[in-house]
C-alpha cells in the first residue's frame, strides 16, 4: 500500500536502485502505516502494523525501525515470509521469477537471520496450499498487469 508513495520511475526501474532511490523506497512502510492506521478498526490497525513491519528482519537489520526477533509483531513476521516468497517467485522489471525450489532454498537460508525460522518452517510445510492460493490469485488477475 505504501508503494503508492514511491515514484513509478523507481518502482519499475529495470536495473538496480541507486542509494538515493533505495532511501525513497525505504519510506514505503511508514507511508503504508499512515494510510492504513485507524485505531477504531482492529483490521485496519493490523494492516497498518503489517505495512510498517514487513521489512523488519529477525536479526534487527531491517527497516524502518530496526526491530529484531520477537519485537517484530507476529503479523509483520508472517507477511515478511509471504512477501519474500512472492518477490522471489514473481517476475519483476529487474529480474526473472525464480523457481519454487530455489525460492524455498532462499527462504530456508534466510531463516534465523532475515526471517523467523519457525514461520519459514511452517510456511514450507504448507507449500502446496501456498502454491494453490498463488495460482488462484494469478488466474484471477491474469491480464490485469502487476497485482
Amino acid at each position: 500500500v505504501g508503494k503508492i508513495a514511491v515514484p513509478d520511475a523507481i518502482l519499475f526501474k529495470p536495473g538496480p536502485l541507486s542509494p538515493a532511490e533505495w532511501d525513497v523506497m525505504r519510506l514505503h512502510p511508514a507511508a503504508g502505516h499512515r494510510l492504513l492506521d485507524d485505531p477504531t478498526s482492529p483490521l485496519l490497525s493490523m494492516a497498518a502494523t503489517i505495512a510498517l513491519t514487513h521489512h523488519e528482519r529477525w536479526d534487527g537489520t531491517g527497516y524502518p525501525q530496526g526491530l529484531a526477533g520477537g519485537d517484530i509483531p507476529l503479523a509483520g513476521r508472517i507477511v515478511a515470509v509471504a512477501d519474500v516468497f512472492d518477490a522471489l517467485t514473481t517476475e519483476r522489471p529487474y529480474k526473472a521469477a525464480f523457481s519454487v525450489e530455489r525460492s524455498v532454498g532462499i527462504l530456508q537460508e534466510s531463516a534465523g537471520s532475515h526471517l523467523d525460522a519457525t514461520l519459514v518452517r511452517l510456511f514450507v510445510g504448507e507449500l502446496d496450499a501456498v502454491l494453490r492460493a498463488k495460482a488462484r490469485l494469478f488466474d484471477a488477475h491474469q491480464g490485469d498487469g502487476p497485482c
